[in-house]
């Protein structure tokens, strides 16, 4: 998707904002129609707190919408092999936030997985810059 997103904003003069619009909408828009399709209009009815539907807007909003933006900025800027492997590291932010945020235990499996995932991106970076000269 990123050497997709890097093809088609070559020598185009499409915002990362507005791309990011109409990747949203798009998504929006087939889910849409998918869940209606599936389920019904009253398939679509969610009886939930208001607490859930917070929920439901921050994660809409910033995990996803947010997320997808930087990525677009970030492969104006950058090349689609290094954007890969940044993304390549939200397990480990996901592992570290968890630790902060819910006091997640520190464990030898995910410390070794934590440490992979960054070796590997490191080590991704440093052979695409030693072949890209």
């Amino acid at each position: 998707m990123v050497v997709s997103t890097k093809r088609l904003l070559a020598g185009r003069q499409i915002s990362s904002a507005a791309l990011t619009a109409i990747q949203g909408s798009t998504v929006a828009t087939l889910t849409f129609v998918l869940a209606v399709a599936q389920f019904g209009i009253s398939g679509l009815v969610v009886r939930a707190t208001l607490q859930f539907w917070g929920a439901v807007a921050f994660l809409a909003l910033f995990c996803t919408l947010a997320a997808f933006y930087i990525q677009n900025a970030a492969v104006r800027k950058s090349t689609p092999t290094r954007v890969g492997f940044l993304m390549g590291t939200e397990p480990f932010f996901g592992f570290v936030l968890a630790h902060l945020l819910l006091n997640e235990p520190l464990t030898v499996p995910s410390l070794i997985g934590a440490g992979l995932v960054l070796a590997g991106t490191f080590a991704g970076i440093w052979f695409e810059s030693r072949t890209s000269k």
